[in-house]
C-alpha cells in the first residue's frame, strides 16, 4: 500500500479501517456506513495494488522486505536526482513544498489513468481525465 498510494491516501485507508472496525466489532456489517467504507477501500485502494513483494522470514514476528515489484509503484529512483538530466529536480531547485508537490500531482495522475483502465471511472470521467495529459511512462 505505501508504495503505491499517498501518504493522505494512506491515513484516509487507515482513518476508513479503523471505523471500519468499530462497525465489524458492533456486528453492523451490512450497514450502509460499512458497505460505504468496505467499497471505497475496495474500489479506490485495492485494486491499484498490484506487484510482488519479498520476504525474509525469521523467528517470531521477525522480517525483512527484500524486494518489492509493481507497475503502480510511485517510487522512481530517476525523479530524485538532483544531478543534470530530465528529473524533475535541477540544482536550482529547493527541496520544498511545491517540487515535492509536483511529484504528488504526477502521481495522482498516473492513479487517475489506472482507476480509468480498471474501468472504475466513467465516461464523463475519462474525457476529463484526457484533458489532463498523458503521463511519462
Amino acid at each position: 500500500v505505501t508504495g503505491i498510494h499517498n501518504e493522505d491516501t494512506i491515513e484516509q485507508y487507515r482513518d476508513s479501517g479503523r471505523r471500519l472496525g468499530r462497525l465489524l466489532y458492533q456486528g453492523r456489517w451490512f450497514d450502509p456506513q460499512a458497505i460505504m467504507l468496505r467499497e471505497a477501500s475496495q474500489r479506490w485502494v485495492a485494486r491499484a495494488i498490484t506487484g510482488e513483494v519479498t520476504l525474509e522470514l525469521r523467528r517470531g514476528n521477525d522480517y525483512s522486505i527484500l524486494n518489492t515489484e509493481s507497475v503502480n509503484l510511485t517510487y522512481k529512483p530517476e525523479r530524485l536526482t538532483m544531478e543534470k538530466g530530465e528529473g524533475p529536480f535541477s540544482p536550482q531547485d529547493r527541496i520544498g513544498q511545491l517540487t515535492m508537490r509536483n511529484l504528488d500531482i504526477s502521481d495522482t495522475r498516473e492513479k487517475l489513468n489506472i482507476y480509468s483502465k480498471a474501468g472504475l471511472l466513467t465516461a464523463n470521467s475519462a474525457v476529463a481525465l484526457s484533458c489532463l495529459g498523458k503521463s511519462d511512462e
